[in-house]
C-alpha cells in the first residue's frame, strides 16, 4: 500500500510540474504573438541565467563598464540586456534590452570582447549593483541615463544590488572624473560638472583640449 501511494505521489508531482512548465510556454508565447517588446522581457527575467559578462578592469577609474546578461528560453529564444556604465561621472550612457536569435547574440559578445577584455560572471547581484551606483551618481551630478536601460534592467530579473558586498569605485580620488569619448558633448559635460563642482571640483582626460582648458595633459 505505501508503495502505491508513493507512485501516486510522484505522479501527481509530474503532473504538476508539467503544467507549470506548459504555462510559462503558453504565457511567453501568448506574448510574443501580442508583438509587445517590454512584456516579453518581464516574462524572460523569470527565463534561466545563460551567461553574463562584464568588462574586466570595470573597476580602474575612466574604464567604460561594458554589461552583457543573457537569459535562454527553453524554446531557444536569447534575453539580452546589454548596458553600457561610466562611473567616472555620466552613468549609463547606452543600453538596450531585446530578445534574440542565438547568431545575433554571439555577434553582439563578438562585438564587444573586440572592443575590451570581457570576463564571464554569475554574479548578477553584482551586475545590478554596478548599474544602480553609476545611475546614482550620475544623477546627483546631473546626467541622465539613457532611458532604455529600463529595458535591459528587466533582463537581470530578481537581480538584488543589495546582496552585494563588492565595492563599486565612483569617480577618480574622491571626484568626478570625465574621460570624453567620440560621442560626448564635451563643452556641455564640461560646463556642467563645473557648474556643480566648481573648475577645480572634477578630473577630466580629453582628446582635444580647448582655449579654456590646461593644454598639457588635458586632465585637472
Amino acid at each position: 500500500m505505501a508503495k502505491k501511494a508513493d507512485q501516486r505521489r510522484e505522479k501527481a508531482r509530474q503532473r504538476k510540474a508539467a503544467r507549470r512548465k506548459e504555462k510559462r510556454s503558453s504565457s511567453a508565447g501568448s506574448v510574443a504573438r501580442r508583438g509587445t517588446p517590454r512584456a516579453l522581457l518581464r516574462v524572460a527575467g523569470s527565463w534561466p541565467p545563460h551567461e553574463a559578462w562584464l568588462t574586466k578592469a570595470w573597476q580602474v577609474p575612466g574604464e567604460i563598464v561594458q554589461i552583457l546578461v543573457a537569459r535562454r528560453s527553453e524554446q531557444g529564444d536569447i534575453a539580452l540586456g546589454a548596458v553600457l556604465v561610466d562611473l567616472g561621472c555620466l552613468g549609463v550612457k547606452s543600453a538596450f534590452g531585446r530578445v534574440v536569435d542565438p547568431a545575433e547574440y554571439r555577434q553582439i559578445v563578438e562585438n564587444a570582447r573586440d572592443q575590451q577584455d570581457m570576463v564571464k560572471t554569475d554574479d548578477l547581484d553584482l551586475l545590478a549593483k554596478i548599474i544602480r551606483e553609476g545611475l546614482a551618481y550620475a544623477e546627483e551630478l546631473g546626467f541622465k541615463p539613457d532611458p532604455d536601460y529600463r529595458d535591459a534592467m528587466l533582463v537581470l530579473g530578481d537581480a538584488d544590488p543589495d546582496a552585494s558586498d563588492v565595492e563599486v569605485p565612483l569617480g577618480k580620488d574622491g571626484q568626478p572624473f570625465f574621460v570624453a569619448g567620440p560621442y560626448d558633448n564635451v563643452d556641455a559635460i564640461m560646463a556642467k560638472l563645473t557648474r556643480k563642482c566648481g573648475p577645480d571640483g572634477f578630473h577630466y582626460l580629453v582628446p582635444m583640449m580647448g582655449p579654456d582648458l590646461n593644454p598639457e595633459d588635458g586632465e585637472e
